[in-house]
Formats: structure tokens, C-alpha cells, sequence
């Protein structure tokens, strides 16, 4: 019986380590794969200036593109586009009336 559970102690501890081996695999694939996604980004960015640079595309054609785009302010400032204004949030009905209440109306 002893040997039995010695047997399945040293088959779990097996199985740990080929799941962590897994999961390290995995993880390299990952991250390996994010960065061709990133490179790839960047070289489709770098054919694109080339284009704009050398006449091939109008520049202005991919300011209003990156206009369109672009929704984080630090990145429209790369491209000398003004912040996109916050819409005004809209509260919830039930603190509307809670305010009205307060406010007599």
C-alpha cells in the first residue's frame, strides 16, 4: 500500500512539473507572438510614412484617417490633432429624481 502512494506521489509530482513546462510554453508562444504583432504594426506604420513622405498618399488623406482613429488624446497629439471634448455623462434616472426631490421641483 505504502508503495502505492509513493507511486501516485511521484506521478503528481510529475504532473506538476509538465504542467508548469506547459504553461511556460505557452507563455513563450504568447509573448513571441505580441511581438510579431507589434512589429508588424510597426512596419505597416513605416510603409505608410514612406508613402506620405515620398508623395504616394496625400498627408492630409491620413490625418483625417488617424483623426477618425484615434481616441486617446496623448495619441492624436502625435498627429497635432486637437483632444476629443467628453460627452457629457448622463445620469441615471433615479439620481435625476433623487436631485428634483431635493431641489423641490
Amino acid at each position: 500500500m505504502a508503495k502505492a502512494a509513493e507511486r501516485l506521489a511521484k506521478l503528481e509530482e510529475q504532473r506538476a512539473r509538465i504542467n508548469a513546462e506547459i504553461q511556460r510554453v505557452r507563455a513563450r508562444e504568447q509573448q513571441q507572438e505580441r511581438k510579431n504583432e507589434t512589429r508588424r504594426k510597426v512596419l505597416v506604420g513605416a510603409w505608410m510614412m514612406g508613402k506620405v513622405q515620398s508623395g504616394e498618399w496625400p498627408e492630409q488623406k491620413l490625418i483625417e484617417a488617424m483623426d477618425s482613429y484615434l481616441e486617446r488624446d496623448h495619441d492624436r497629439a502625435l498627429f497635432g490633432l486637437p483632444p476629443i471634448q467628453p460627452q457629457p455623462q448622463q445620469q441615471p434616472e433615479h439620481v435625476q429624481y433623487s436631485q428634483e426631490v431635493q431641489n423641490g421641483e
